[in-house]
C-alpha cells in the first residue's frame, strides 16, 4: 500500500495540499427574488448573452503561455486564441445545455436585431439594460428574459479566494478517493472511482491562499451568471460557479502538456455551466406541460 511517507519528499506537499485543499466545497451561492422567478411563465423564452472577458493577461499568461517569459499582452496570439476558445466553448454549452432543460426555452434572436444584442453583450457583465431597450429586445424576440454570463476565472483558483480569510465548509470526496484508491488494487481504483463520480466538489470558500496543487489538478474555470427580466427590466437571480476538471493526482508529478491542459479548461467549463442551468432551473416554479385539449390530441 502506497503512504505518503513511501512518496518522494518533493511530492508530498502537492499530495497534501490535493488532499486537504481540494476537499473545499467549490459553487457558487445563487440569490433570487424567488416570487418574481415562481410566476414566470413555464417554459421561460431564455436569450443568451455573453460578457466580455476581462481576465487580465497575467492570469492569462500563467494558464495558457507559462513557459514563455516575456509578458504576453491580451492580444499575443497564445491569449487571444485562448479568449476566444473559451468564449465560444462557453457559448457552446450554454447553448446546448439549455436545449435539455424543459423549464427553460433557448430564444433566437432575428438576424436584423444583431447590431442591438451586439451592443449588450460589449457591456461589462453588472452594466444596466434600460427599459427601453428591454421592450425593444422583447419585442423583436419574444423572450421573458436575458441570461447574461461571463468567465471570471480561468485555469486558476478564483481572485475571489485570494484575499481576506477562508471559510470552510470541509468536504471529504477527494481524500477519501484518494485513500481509497491508495490501496492500489482494481476493485479499491474501481471503488474510487464510482465514489467520486457520486460526489461533486462546490466552491464555499470566499478567498484562498495556496491553492497551487488545485490549478495544476483541475484547472478551475469560475462563471458568473444572471438573469434579467425584460418587463419590468429587473435582475432577480445571480449565481456563480466553479467548475474543476475530473482529479488525476497524477498531474502533480510529472509535466501536464497543453492539450491536457485544454481539455481541463474545457471539461471544467462545462461542469460550471451545467450547474448553473441546474441552479436556474431548481430555482424556477414547477413545469406545467401546455394542455392538449382531447380532441386535437386524438387527431379531430
Amino acid at each position: 500500500m502506497t503512504t505518503i511517507s513511501d512518496m518522494p519528499k518533493s511530492c508530498r506537499p502537492g499530495y497534501l495540499a490535493i488532499l486537504c485543499l481540494t476537499s473545499i466545497g467549490l459553487g457558487g451561492c445563487a440569490t433570487a427574488n424567488e416570487m418574481q422567478l415562481r410566476h414566470m411563465p413555464v417554459p421561460v423564452k431564455i436569450l443568451v448573452m455573453q460578457s466580455p472577458s476581462t481576465i487580465k493577461a497575467n492570469k492569462l499568461q500563467k494558464v495558457l503561455a507559462p513557459q514563455t517569459k516575456k509578458k504576453l499582452t491580451r492580444s499575443a496570439p497564445a491569449l487571444a486564441q485562448g479568449i476566444k476558445h473559451s468564449r465560444k466553448y462557453a457559448m457552446t454549452s450554454m447553448v446546448s445545455d439549455l436545449r435539455d432543460q424543459p423549464k427553460l426555452r433557448l430564444v433566437t434572436p432575428p438576424a436584423d436585431e444583431k447590431p442591438l444584442i451586439e451592443k449588450i453583450q460589449d457591456k461589462r457583465f453588472d452594466s444596466v439594460i434600460s427599459q427601453k431597450t428591454a421592450d425593444q429586445i422583447q419585442t423583436t424576440t419574444g423572450a421573458d428574459a436575458i441570461l447574461r454570463f461571463g468567465i471570471t476565472d480561468y485555469g486558476l483558483t478564483p481572485n475571489s479566494w485570494r484575499s481576506g480569510y477562508i471559510t470552510f465548509e470541509v468536504v471529504s470526496t477527494l481524500a477519501i478517493t484518494a485513500v481509497i484508491a491508495s490501496a492500489g488494487t482494481s476493485l479499491a481504483k474501481g471503488a474510487a472511482g464510482a465514489y467520486l463520480a457520486q460526489e461533486t466538489v462546490e466552491e464555499t470558500a470566499e478567498s484562498y491562499a495556496g491553492f497551487w496543487g488545485l490549478d495544476v489538478v483541475c484547472r478551475p474555470v469560475r462563471i458568473e451568471a444572471e438573469l434579467i427580466q425584460l418587463h419590468p427590466v429587473k435582475v432577480i437571480w445571480t449565481d456563480d460557479d466553479t467548475g474543476l476538471s475530473d482529479v488525476s493526482l497524477s498531474r502533480l508529478t510529472r509535466k501536464v502538456g497543453p492539450p491536457e491542459r485544454n481539455m481541463q479548461l474545457d471539461q471544467a467549463t462545462g461542469y460550471a455551466v451545467r450547474d448553473i442551468l441546474a441552479d436556474l432551473s431548481a430555482s424556477i416554479g414547477p413545469f406545467k406541460p401546455m394542455h392538449v385539449p382531447h380532441s386535437f390530441a386524438n387527431g379531430k
